[in-house]
Parts: C-alpha cells; structure tokens; sequence
C-alpha cells in the first residue's frame, strides 16, 4: 500500500512538473499596440475611417495596402505624431481634404492601383495620405 501511495505521488509530481514546463515552452509575449496577433481586413477605406476615426483625431498615422480578394488592411500601426514630427502636418502630402467621403474614395482609388499609403489626420479635421 505504502508503495502504491509513494507510486501515485511521485507520479502525480512528475505530471505536473511536465506540464509547467510545457507551458513554459509554450510562452506567448504579452500583446502591445505594435503586437498584430490576427490581420484585419477593412472593405474599403471608409470602414477603416469608420472603426479608426478616435485615433486618427489622437494623432495615429497608419499606413495601409491592398491584398486583392481580401480587402484593406494595416501594413504597420500605430505610429504617432509627437510636437516633433509635427512638421509633417506643414509639408505637402500626396492628397488632402476635410471631406471624409472625398478622402476615403480617393485613397480607395489609390490602393486599388497597387499603391500603399500613409494617413493621418491633423488638428484641424485635415485627413491627409503620402503615396509610399
């Protein structure tokens, strides 16, 4: 009996012991906003806009392609404009406008011709994409 109970224990320890180190092996790092588990495909551009307008007015640049079948979706994000990147919002972007609908049809029109693009949102409501 003294033997069973000493078989049962020492086994019981050598499975939970296994166990923990498989789950050690299998260690998953902590999800970050840089940290893209599963891609995300958008219809168009004005969906995108539609789920992503909070941070685009908190200064997040995203930058978008086209995978044809699929749909659109975020090739990396999200970067931010700090007060010393803030220069971007002076120089000449490849379109601009304050029409949501304008803006979401032209990029549209953009990644379906095979481009990426690079958008963002001033202050001023301005949405704005450079051509990469």
């Amino acid at each position: 009996m003294k033997k069973l109970l000493f078989s049962v224990l020492v086994g019981g320890i050598f499975v939970n012991c296994t166990m923990i180190s498989t789950v050690a092996a299998n260690h998953v790092s902590p999800v970050s906003s840089t940290t893209v588990l599963q891609q995300v495909y958008f219809h168009d551009v004005e969906e995108f806009l539609a789920q992503y307008e909070p941070l685009l007015n908190q200064g997040h640049v995203y930058t978008l392609a086209l995978e044809p079948g699929k749909g659109v979706y975020i090739v990396s994000s999200p970067a931010s404009i700090s007060s010393a990147t803030d220069l971007l919002a002076v120089r000449q972007h490849s379109y601009s406008t304050k029409d949501r609908l304008k803006f979401a049809k032209w990029c549209n029109d953009q990644l379906n011709k095979g481009n990426v693009l690079t958008i963002g949102k001033d202050k001023d409501g301005t949405y704005w994409a450079d051509i990469k």
